[in-house]
């Protein structure tokens, strides 16, 4: 029994006085959280259809987008990706703009147009915007797509058939210390 407990005394004074070091409660404040979200942007599916009659070379659509609206998100956003896919079915090539609207509908900033070949069924594009560089893109609350015919004097006939499908998503990063 005391071989047991002079045993015992020995693994526990070895546990309490080995290997210890001073703890550095400084660090906490250098911690930096990065969190990254991704939503949805804007969506469409347009059937050939309905640039034939009436006659239509574009249509345009107003998304709302209002993330930025949180003030955790405006106050700690350092950059958004954008990130487009495209199925373009059609005969047609077509252009996609998109511009960032304030709640005024005032442009903040514009995308890189994208140019849809005819029956590109894979098209993939994406932009990065670095916030620090462009700051008022923290205002944006609308989306506004404007989907073209690329050559707007040559009409579309009714015999055409398709559809052009866009889907979006918005990365927003974030940094934030404490």
């Amino acid at each position: 029994m005391a071989f047991l407990k002079r045993a015992s005394f020995l693994i526990i004074s070895l546990l309490f006085f080995s290997c210890y070091q001073s703890l550095d409660f400084d660090q906490v404040e250098e911690y930096v959280i990065t969190p990254n979200y991704t939503v949805s942007l804007a969506t469409f599916s347009v059937d050939a259809l309905v640039f034939t009659s009436p006659p239509v070379t574009e249509i345009r659509e107003n998304t709302t987008f209002e993330i930025f609206k949180n003030s955790f998100f405006k106050n700690n956003s350092v950059r958004l990706d954008f990130e487009f896919e495209i199925v373009n079915e059609i005969n047609r090539n077509f252009v996609v703009e998109l511009t960032l609207l304030d709640k005024n509908n005032s442009e903040i900033y514009t995308l890189e147009n994208l140019n849809i070949s005819a029956n590109q069924r894979d098209f993939k594009q994406s932009e990065i915007i670095d916030i620090s560089l462009n700051p008022n893109v923290k205002n944006f609350t609308k989306v506004e797509v404007l989907l073209r015919l690329e050559d707007p004097t040559i009409p579309m006939s009714t015999s055409e058939n398709g559809a052009i499908r866009l889907k979006s998503a918005t990365t927003i990063y974030l940094e934030r210390s404490f």
